[in-house]
């Protein structure tokens, strides 16, 4: 039976077909693994294709190990960037601590890959074995003892063995079986914004530069091509903003920046007027469980670390492989794959998450003069945590 024979629903339910929800790092990696155990996958993605655009992704420790298990790690050492450098900067431009990130250096191998590149390798890898469906989103969700009934946005009704939700730390797949999604949402503070665009010259290329005062970050990240614009900055408590209104965001970057020092008046004057930028809050996804009878999530949707931590791609990468080892152990047994898959990989999670949440905000951008003095200590010892 062909994956476009399940999702007619014509027929009852293949028990080897699956539904991934979402066509990001998580949704591919999970396909990938899914198509490999012999499952019928089928991928829907809200998006007319993929969703291009973003920071480069950190490739490092068990993230190389899985991407050499599927056999894509000589694909992306081929796209690695070369290795780039990381300073604090005062008002001056002066250097107050720094760091090169090399690809092998004591903590092990690291790469450094552009987010599309990655993404084109992962979609590469599963092009003609999974059916990707764009343009579609789920609206309704019913699990059955022996099935999971999707209702897609073109109306249509389908019916799958399994369910996995990797659309991302605003998931609807997670909205629709666990809830309204603020419940789960740790807010972590502050605000961060990103633009990517041609290379502005304010930087040498392969190297990355921040400025802070309390409360407040700008960065820069230089390539050979282009440059990454971002700006951040620490609230008490959350802001009433509309996520879909760019011109409402731009203006809450500009009226926090203008008049600051270093590099900032540059960067303002190469934000544009289009909408071509990403701004949410720093947050994370925090669930007491993954899973919930014949669906689960995977990545940002169930344990975003923090769009901000810029892990999400690799955090996918390892739960797409922890999730299939599970599924490995336990082929006939969905609840007993989904729980070892979450019981194995929480403690990694919360590690994580714990560690972005403190050490990488206070380091990137100090809330106050205290956090300020203690940032500089840590520079002036050497003692970089980013």
């Amino acid at each position: 039976m062909s994956a476009s024979t399940v999702m007619s629903g014509a027929s009852p339910t293949e028990p080897r077909s699956v539904l991934v929800s979402g066509a990001s790092f998580a949704g591919l990696a999970t396909a990938f693994w899914l198509n490999r155990l012999g499952y019928r996958v089928t991928v829907v993605e809200v998006a007319p294709g993929l969703r291009r655009g973003g920071t480069p992704v950190d490739i490092e420790g068990e993230t190389i190990a899985i991407l050499k298990r599927m056999g894509l790690m000589e694909a992306v050492q081929a796209r690695t960037l070369p290795p780039r450098r990381f300073a604090f900067k005062d008002a001056r431009n002066a250097t107050l601590g720094d760091m090169a990130h090399h690809p092998d250096d004591e903590a092990g191998p690291r790469y450094e890959i552009h987010r599309d590149d990655l993404l084109d390798v992962l979609c590469g890898a599963i092009k003609g074995d999974v059916e990707l469906r764009f343009n579609r989103s789920i609206v309704a969700i019913e699990e059955r003892p022996e099935a999971v009934s999707a209702t897609f946005s073109d109306g249509s009704r389908h019916h799958f063995a399994l369910l996995f939700g990797c659309d991302g730390n605003r998931s609807n797949t997670r909205k629709l079986v666990f809830g309204d999604g603020e419940q789960f949402t740790h807010f972590m503070g502050g605000y961060f914004y990103l633009k990517v665009v041609p290379d502005t010259g304010l930087l040498p290329p392969n190297s990355s530069e921040v400025f802070a005062v309390p409360g407040r970050m700008a960065m820069l990240n230089g390539y050979d091509d282009r440059t990454d614009i971002g700006f951040g900055f620490r609230t008490t408590g959350e802001i009433e903003y509309d996520y879909r209104n760019k011109d409402q965001q731009r203006r809450l970057i500009s009226d926090r920046f203008s008049g600051l020092g270093w590099k900032v008046p540059d960067m303002l004057a190469h934000m544009g007027g289009d909408n071509d930028f990403y701004f949410d809050r720093i947050s994370q996804v925090r669930m007491s469980t993954w899973s919930r009878g014949r669906i689960t999530l995977v990545g940002d949707a169930g344990y975003c670390v923090s769009p901000f931590a810029g892990l999400g791609g690799s955090m996918a990468i390892i739960g797409a492989g922890r999730l299939a080892d599970a599924l490995a152990r336990h082929p006939d047994n969905h609840a007993a794959a989904f729980h070892a898959y979450e019981e194995g990989l929480r403690p990694f999670v919360e590690q994580v998450q714990e560690r972005a949440a403190i050490d990488s905000v206070q380091m990137l951008f100090p809330g106050d003069e205290a956090e300020m003095a203690e940032r500089d200590r840590k520079l002036a010892m050497g003692d970089i945590g980013v």
